[in-house]
């Protein structure tokens, strides 16, 4: 005798938006400072010595990577997909700069987003919503 196979329907997940505030943190600049309100920024960077042997020294040069975002949802901190935000590359860094100086350019960047919504996309994962 022929089973018939279970199929599973999943579940479309609401919208859920965030709005940002406009606030942006650097981690390991200002962590005592960071409030955790629902909306705002932190950015971190993607290389491994500032967050190892060189935690936080983002006022030096010889090092290499970006700068990524998370937004806080409210419990916890979720990852912000950047390519709609940074479409030029603005969050990188090469060894002669310093990351403090791109970290400058993208905080303005992100601060002219404040008002606006982030949603929710695949994985937790957050995007800027379009303006209607």
């Amino acid at each position: 005798m022929k089973r018939n196979k279970i199929r599973y329907k999943t579940t479309v997940k609401e919208e859920k938006l965030i709005m940002l505030t406009g606030t942006v943190f650097l981690m390991y600049h200002n962590d005592e400072g960071i409030a955790q309100i629902k909306g705002d920024l932190m950015v971190y960077p993607e290389c491994e010595a500032l967050h190892t042997t060189r935690q936080g020294d983002y006022g030096s040069t010889g090092y290499v990577g970006y700068f990524k975002v998370d937004v806080w949802d409210g419990k916890e901190w979720r990852p912000v997909i950047q390519t709609e935000i940074f479409t030029d590359k603005e969050n990188f860094f090469s060894k002669k700069e310093c990351p403090i100086d791109t970290f400058a350019i993208c905080e303005e960047i992100l601060q002219s987003f404040a008002g606006r919504a982030v949603r929710r996309t695949y994985r937790e994962h957050y995007e800027i919503k379009e303006a209607d």
